[in-house]
């Protein structure tokens, strides 16, 4: 059963087209951001074939109708099915292989993944529909049980074997335990006959529901079944893909150690997520990693040219380096067009059968889900880490000096306290884009559903405290597991382990082009890897990139004369609990964490809070579009 979004029909985006009306109602067509380039680009760098070609996605979130205010990454599923449909025919035609994988990921993050029940039902059969070979399982495929149970209900019967969940089960109704997914797989590839032993891992997550439980990565390796599965006869290559970052992160380097004992210089290809960055990291010369970003902004592209099927491990010259090539395709219909060597518009023929059906579902879908409702216009871009906070551009700030204060708990008797309100950084998802803002702006800025809580009158002295301690902490974020802060998923994007944002900023732009070219460049990534900066299909002017801090908190009904309050509420998003309750330990020492008296507070959740005043700025930007 899936519980629709039910209000007005109307359905908008980046353009609108009248095409009906209905008593006093208008009907509007969606279409998606024009998919032509400017009139002055440089051109894109195109993809280079190898022996065997991997396609990859990984933390999609729901964003399969594309990205309609940012037309660099504009493109749906349906044309990324039809990328798949073209590249694998071109590798047909030149006798070489491509295998595509998701890395999971698929809830949390957007409309049409968020506003059913359960979470999932309808953006998951859109995201059946396209040609993918093999997936593996996300974290935010674990938060709530009920997703779990759609997880191993409908993608693993799917998949057929190829739904790899190697560290993951879920617990059965008779009170068994089963991996969702297959522990492994082993194929051989079509046209190169290359035979492949593949596992797919999650982190070492700890935050997810009690029907599902997730194995150490260190401790699985070591499990007979793993060990059994790595020494298996006439294996060519491993795969090992999966939801970890391919960077700082200890997973990967487990797996590598386990498989590198037993195979000094059998090629292992990784694919990883979670941390939302472009990367390309080379382990050694027959290893290599790729992560392929976020949010459907991009589809990553690796080849490998140097395999030797068949060929025994114990050959003299078997372990020359392998050749690489990677690409990071921004994900708009015009750059998948181009490296399929296809046209587009109604005549073209980029778009295949199956693509069209995948779009129109996807339009159809948004209707039913009245993703597309109106609440008003944002007047301009607010942003996260591209926007300098404090700043008019900060949707931080935003949120701290205009959006917070209106927050109304449940109990009257506590309307007109002094109050401070906190949330962390990492409740808010996306930015906010000059244009319509709709139901599915809401989920795109704001997907979770944190509960408010409050610390009743906490002395000022003490309250005040509170949001220095949160700041001062490494990282506050939607996984407690997670030790990398948001600021440092934007150095790791642009480069490693460099951590002065100004200097990075610096050298970014002297590095991505010539000042004369500067005009040609759109604004978007500008990645630096292991293999240097040319891995960016469309060469951009990179973002500017700010530090953002954990937390922020607004002062509300504070004494109008300047003064400070005696004593003051303490509101703050159930998740940063256990932050806000360390953060006063540290400050007063003499009380014990657990004589704070925690209460629900009540309230709108952050996403409601934000349409609320988006409703404000009014609705002209849409009058003048009919």
């Amino acid at each position: 059963m899936v519980s629709f979004y039910r209000g007005p029909l109307l359905l908008l985006s980046a353009l609108l087209i009248p095409v009906a009306a209905d008593g006093s109602q208008d009907v509007f067509i969606l279409q998606q951001p024009s998919a032509a380039p400017p009139p002055k680009t440089l051109p894109l760098r195109p993809i280079e074939w190898g022996q065997l070609n991997f396609i990859s996605t990984t933390d999609t979130h729901g964003w399969l109708a594309g990205h309609l205010l940012q037309p660099s990454y504009a493109a749906d599923w349906g044309d990324y099915a039809s990328f798949i449909e073209h590249i694998k025919e071109t590798a047909d035609e030149k006798g070489v292989d491509v295998i595509v994988v998701d890395d999971g990921d698929q809830h949390d993050g957007n409309g049409l993944s968020d506003a059913t029940f359960p979470n999932g039902e309808v953006s998951q059969k859109i995201l059946m529909m396209a040609p993918i070979d093999l997936m593996s399982i996300g974290n935010h495929e674990l938060y709530k049980c009920e997703v779990t149970q759609q997880t191993y209900d409908m993608l693993a019967p799917h998949f057929d074997g190829r739904y790899l969940t190697s560290n993951v089960e879920i617990m059965l109704s008779n009170g068994s335990w089963v991996h969702i997914g297959q522990r492994s797989y082993r194929f051989t590839t079509k046209n190169q006959g290359i035979n492949i032993m593949s596992f797919g891992f999650l982190f070492d997550f700890k935050l997810n529901c009690n029907n599902s439980r997730v194995s150490n990565v260190e401790d699985v390796v070591k499990q007979a079944w793993f060990q059994s599965a790595i020494r298996e006869p006439g294996i060519d290559m491993f795969l090992v893909f999966g939801h970890y970052p391919i960077r700082f992160w200890p997973e990967i380097w487990a797996i590598h150690r386990a498989i590198r004992a037993v195979h000094k210089s059998i090629p292992i290809q990784y694919f990883g997520g979670h941390s939302h960055v472009r990367d390309f990291a080379v382990l050694d010369s027959r290893a290599s990693a790729l992560q392929a970003g976020r949010f459907l902004e991009t589809v990553g592209w690796l080849s490998i040219d140097g395999l030797e099927p068949g060929k025994s491990e114990h050959s003299p010259d078997y372990d020359k380096p392998l050749k690489y090539s990677r690409r990071y395709l921004d994900f708009n219909p015009y750059s998948l067009s181009f490296h399929t060597n296809k046209t587009l518009g109604p005549d073209g023929t980029f778009a295949t059968k199956n693509g069209k059906k995948i779009s129109k579902l996807i339009d159809e879908y948004r209707i039913q889900l009245n993703l597309t409702y109106p609440f008003g216009c944002v007047p301009t871009d607010y942003l996260l880490e591209k926007a300098m906070y404090p700043g008019p551009n900060s949707l931080l700030s935003l949120l701290e000096d205009h959006v917070l204060e209106n927050l109304v708990g449940d109990d009257v008797t506590l309307h007109g306290n002094s109050r401070l309100i906190f949330i962390n950084s990492g409740s808010l998802r996306y930015d906010m884009y000059e244009g319509i803002f709709t139901v599915d702006s809401g989920y795109i800025v704001s997907p979770f559903d944190n509960a408010w809580l409050y610390i009743p009158s906490v002395p000022h002295s003490i309250a005040k405290e509170i949001l220095g301690k949160l700041n001062s902490l490494d990282y506050i974020f939607m996984e407690l597991t997670t030790p990398i802060s948001r600021t440092m998923m934007v150095r790791q994007q642009n480069l490693g382990d460099t951590f002065d944002i100004n200097v990075m900023n610096s050298l970014i732009s002297a590095m991505s082009g010539p000042k004369d070219q500067e005009d040609l460049r759109t604004t978007g990534y500008v990645t630096i890897d292991d293999y240097g900066m040319d891995g960016d299909d469309t060469p951009h002017k990179p973002y500017p990139l700010y530090y953002l801090p954990n937390a922020v908190a607004t002062k509300d009904a504070f004494p109008g004369d300047g003064s400070d309050p005696e004593a003051t509420d303490v509101i703050f998003l159930d998740f940063m609990k256990p932050f806000v309750l360390d953060a006063l330990t540290k400050i007063n020492s003499t009380t014990p964490k657990d004589d704070w008296k925690v209460l629900e507070y009540g309230g709108k959740p952050v996403k409601e809070l934000i349409k609320d005043y988006v409703r404000g700025w009014g609705t002209d930007c849409i009058k003048d579009m009919k």
